[in-house]
């Protein structure tokens, strides 16, 4: 019998060399070979394990749900290169993927790029409808008709326009056309354009853009880019239906509301203030379009604002719900029709109306939800129309753009707005969430679900920064990875912007000569709240965001709103207690007054 030391090393060479074959061939970084083997009455039994694992697919099949940690692989040894925390990510932060959400940061190129790749997957229907020749000469016969219409001649043979690639909105794919004489278009054609799916009341909602477009440049100074053509039918020369505009040159406002390299504080203000200036010098224009119902503006054969019909909303709960059937579903738009509407409170609660509640925590939140925005003061009366006041009819509703948003104000560099574009779904909406409204993104911080903004790591430092040194030194060259605020404003500077916002709207209605100081609601104070609980009816994902924002911002030490508690209460007796709701009711004024409320828990 030979040695068994002599065996053993001969065996532990064996398995070093198996170890080397399963690297090779297969790829893997972990070698494994377990074995047992046993001698009795001059029998020999093997039992033996051989195998391997590839981390890295491993590591990005679970990248999904958990974010990747960094490991530090040594001799021996597989320690934690660095500490993280959270490494599950929150429902909330899964939920983004579902349905289009406005949020503003720096991505990295990585990032665009899988955004890209997301985009080309989630339009692939529309895409391959699309041929960029057949829009090239679409587009050059069309410049030929109007130059001919204008000039009454015929122009020589041009070269086609040069198209680009695609630009993707949240609904909507972009494609410039830019001409030889530097005359320069847009395309702009509907997710869901393609003729499987595209519906009357989307062909609808399409026309009233345009119309509504024609309308504002001819009859107001709102800068809208002039519609070159239009057609909400899929069966025409291109394929699809489209709206072609003239292209606005300026970049969309996040790109440099937040101020760019070189920019110092007071240039950032002073476009800041700029910007606004001109967004409600625009947006007060819209009041002369009232109705006495809500929905979507109705256009006659002639083209002149005639009645309200449907509305066609972007329906988030539906889309929410496909994606969590299926995560790696197409997120295209998904809409649903509603309207008319008699009265604000029916508008305001029609997305909830849709999607009735059974189940005991909703039920709560639900009603909450309606309760507060019976609280919401509609403005009576009419405003000025044709230099007299409309008395007999109630006009509670006014033309509005349908969602606006930083991307859809295209501005110059010094702050000049040069087109508000985005005009899909415009609407005759509650003067509550009308055209004097505060800019959304004036009240983000109402909304956690879509503000991401951080108190600054000085705030929270230590007084004794000697254990912060001694750690720092302890793994040189290793940097924390720091939350950036650049990209959102602090709660006090959205509070000082918001009154701004309204002293500036308050001075052009006075300039204008309506009578302000009558007036029993601000429209424009009033805003910070109406706007916050229409995006909690709007989008389920932030609706006990928005709520519970709220109920902290009204709550003082000795009159506090909890709000579990409070959803406990309204799923059990259905209301809240007269001194309770008394005291909600009159803190919310305060918060819609002055913009915070006195002794507050929450500033």
């Amino acid at each position: 019998m030979s040695d068994p030391l002599s065996f053993v090393e001969r065996s532990r060479l064996e398995r070093r060399a198996e170890l080397a074959r399963l690297a090779r061939d297969h790829q893997t970084d972990i070698g494994v070979i377990l074995g047992l083997s046993w001698l009795f009455n001059g029998s020999q039994t093997h039992v033996e394990y051989i195998g391997g694992l590839d981390t890295s697919k491993i590591l990005t099949r679970l990248s999904k749900l958990v974010r990747s940690v960094p490991w530090d692989l040594r001799s021996n040894t597989i320690e934690l290169a660095t500490k993280e925390e959270n490494i599950l990510p929150s429902f909330k932060d899964a939920l983004v993927d579902a349905a289009p959400v406005e949020t503003y940061r720096e991505e990295t190129a990585e990032e665009r790029k899988k955004k890209r790749r997301s985009h080309y997957r989630d339009f692939a229907g529309i895409l391959a409808q699309i041929d960029t020749k057949s829009i090239a000469s679409f587009a050059l016969e069309i410049l030929q008709a109007r130059h001919e219409k204008v000039h009454n001649y015929s122009l020589p043979p041009l070269p086609f326009p040069r198209v680009s690639r695609p630009s993707f909105g949240s609904a909507h794919v972009f494609y410039s056309i830019e001409f030889y004489d530097g005359t320069k278009w847009i395309m702009k054609i509907p997710a869901n354009g393609t003729s499987d799916i595209w519906d009357k009341l989307s062909a609808e909602t399409m026309r009233i853009e345009a119309l509504t477009l024609n309308v504002l440049k001819t009859e107001t100074s709102v800068p809208v880019p002039e519609i070159i053509d239009a057609d909400s039918s899929p069966h025409n020369e291109v394929h699809v239906p489209y709206l072609i505009m003239e292209f606005v040159e300026g970049q969309t406002l996040d790109r440099v509301w937040f101020g760019k390299q070189g920019d110092d504080e007071k240039k950032i203000k002073e476009r800041r203030t700029k910007v606004l200036s001109g967004l409600a010098r625009a947006m007060l224009q819209l009041g002369r379009y009232e109705f006495e119902r809500g929905g979507a503006p109705v256009f006659d054969g002639e083209g002149y604002l005639a009645d309200v019909g449907p509305l066609r909303e972007l329906d988030v709960q539906a889309m929410v719900d496909r994606w969590l059937d299926n995560e790696d579903c197409e997120r295209g738009p998904l809409y649903a029709s509603i309207g008319p509407f008699g009265n604000a409170a029916e508008m305001n609660t029609a997305l909830l109306d849709l999607y009735p509640c059974d189940v005991e925590p909703c039920i709560g939140v639900d009603r909450l939800l309606r309760l507060l925005i019976g609280l919401i003061r509609e403005p009576s009366g009419s405003r000025r129309r044709g230099g007299k006041e409309k008395e007999k009819k109630k006009w509670g509703f006014v033309l509005t753009h349908p969602n606006l948003s930083m991307r859809d104000v295209i501005v110059s560099e010094d702050g000049t707005i040069k087109g508000i574009v985005g005009w899909d779904g415009v609407r005759a909406a509650p003067k509550s969430v009308g055209n004097e409204a505060l800019p959304r993104w004036l009240v983000r911080d109402f909304n956690p679900f879509v503000w991401h903004w951080h108190p600054p790591a000085e705030s929270w430092r230590r007084k004794n920064s000697a254990a912060a040194t001694a750690s720092e030194e302890e793994a040189p060259g290793k940097k924390e990875k720091k939350k950036s605020n650049r990209l959102e404003d602090a709660p006090w500077v959205l509070r000082e912007l918001r009154d701004e916002y309204a002293r500036i709207m308050r001075d052009l209605k006075r300039e204008k000569g309506y009578h302000v100081d009558a007036e029993v609601v601000d429209v424009t104070k009033q805003s910070l709240v109406a706007l916050s609980l229409d995006a909690a009816a709007r989008d389920p994902r932030c609706k006990s965001a928005v709520l519970r924002r709220i109920l902290d911002k009204c709550s003082r030490a000795s009159e506090e709103f909890d709000f579990g508690r409070v959803v406990e209460s309204l799923e059990d007796g259905g209301q809240l207690d007269g001194y309770k709701r008394k005291c909600l009711e009159k803190n919310l004024r305060e918060l819609v007054d002055r913009g915070y409320v006195r002794g507050a828990v929450v500033w």
